[in-house]
């Protein structure tokens, strides 16, 4: 018995130690990202301005004396200038998730969706693609700022990746699966090969030129990480050529008020 006693006091402490350790290691990456972030943050964007703001008065000031090599060259150090600043923003917002204490609580999927489909509605429209969304949305377990990082940026994906050749349709959806709620976001758009699945979410991680589908390559990675801060996950199903699918999964969370209706199922 004694022996037995032992063997769990042995186990309890190597728990513990091991417990410790990741807890150490967490807190060490969690120090760099904010040193990192604080780099990115002070260190690169006062030069971009610089650069931006120089390449601006060339382009104001002297754009009618400059041959039409010249005009393109002022055009490519806007444009570079402004890509370069998409892509601070979004490593600064990949850093700083998980640095505040994140308390899960319920929350009404229909108050996240709203002011995110209202905020990419005039992209949606310029380019002649159909949001439908449910109008039933549950409550789940979560946190209202990277609820609405995943929502964002999923739903900008499906709308960057379409083809030309075809109207766009755009489909969220939701089913209970157990003590879960699994969220879906479906496009008839481009598709992913099933190679690139895993590389899809890692950090700067993009499948084509900027020049044919623009972005910072950060977007998915945001999702994955805030997925499991949310303890969820997130997975894909994609055809190439036929269309994408992500599956979010968050944990379901009893109604503390009655379900409103999504504002609309279908915007265009």
């Amino acid at each position: 018995m004694r022996s037995f006693h032992n063997r769990q006091e042995a186990e309890a402490r190597e728990r513990e130690l091991v417990l410790a350790q990741r807890t150490a290691q967490l807190e060490e990456r969690s120090l760099q990202l904010e040193s990192f972030s604080y780099s990115v943050s002070h260190d690169l964007r006062s030069p971009l301005r610089a650069i931006n703001g120089f390449a601006q008065i060339l382009s104001q000031r002297h754009r009618v004396g400059l041959n039409e090599e010249g005009r393109h060259s002022i055009d490519n150090i806007l444009d570079a200038s402004a890509h370069m600043g998409r892509l601070i923003e979004d490593l600064l917002s990949y850093t700083r998730l998980g640095r505040s204490a994140i308390t899960l609580k319920p929350v009404a999927l229909s108050e996240i969706l709203t002011p995110v489909i209202r905020n990419l509605e005039p992209r949606a429209l310029e380019l002649g693609v159909s949001l439908e969304v449910a109008d039933d949305l549950p409550f789940v377990m979560g946190d209202r700022t990277l609820l609405s990082q995943v929502f964002a940026n999923l739903l900008d994906n499906a709308i960057t990746y379409r083809r030309p050749d075809r109207a766009s349709v755009i489909e969220l959806k939701w089913k209970e699966e157990g003590k879960n709620v699994v969220v879906s976001v479906t496009d008839n758009g481009i598709g992913i090969d099933a190679a690139h699945f895993e590389k899809i979410f890692e950090v700067f991680q993009r499948l084509h030129p900027q020049e044919q589908y623009p972005g910072t390559g950060i977007g998915l990675a945001i999702v994955m990480t805030a997925t499991q801060l949310l303890r969820g996950a997130v997975r894909v199903e994609s055809t190439l050529g036929s269309g994408t699918t992500f599956h979010v999964t968050l944990e379901w969370a009893a109604a503390t008020e009655s379900v409103l209706p999504f504002a609309s199922t279908t915007r265009v």
